[in-house]
């Protein structure tokens, strides 16, 4: 079984609720272990600066969107995909299967092959000339 991880953003963590709430549970209103759910919530885009006696100078400023990882145990619920995002390989969090780690890597450069992820600098430190 392949099991993939994928990255979404919802309006808020109501709107993620809704969505998890979607998902396949058991008899028992579980959810299945036919995929894994984290919130990871909103997510800072510019982290917060200190000064040299770590005093903070400015605010840290987060998305406003509510990320949500899934680790899928076949394929993606079709009602996720208008939430389904891609960050740069892996973002702030993975699932720890390397399997599942390089299947979102080798998806990412399908769909963004000039990113510079898929296409990183030469170490010019080992070229000889």
């Amino acid at each position: 079984m392949t099991r993939l991880t994928r990255k979404y953003e919802f309006v808020d963590e109501a709107a993620a609720d809704a969505a998890i709430a979607l998902l396949p549970t058991d008899d028992e209103g579980n959810p299945t272990h036919e995929h894994l759910v984290t919130k990871l919530g909103y997510l800072v885009v510019t982290p917060a600066t200190f000064d040299s006696e770590h005093e903070q100078i400015t605010a840290p400023v987060y998305s406003d969107k509510y990320a949500v990882d899934v680790y899928w145990g076949n394929v993606p619920a079709e009602e996720w995909q208008e939430f389904l995002v891609w960050p740069t390989p892996m973002g702030i969090h993975s699932f720890g299967s390397s399997s599942s780690r390089d299947e979102y890597a080798t998806a990412y450069c399908i769909l963004f092959p000039n990113s510079t992820y898929c296409n990183p600098d030469e170490d010019t430190e080992h070229n000889i000339s």
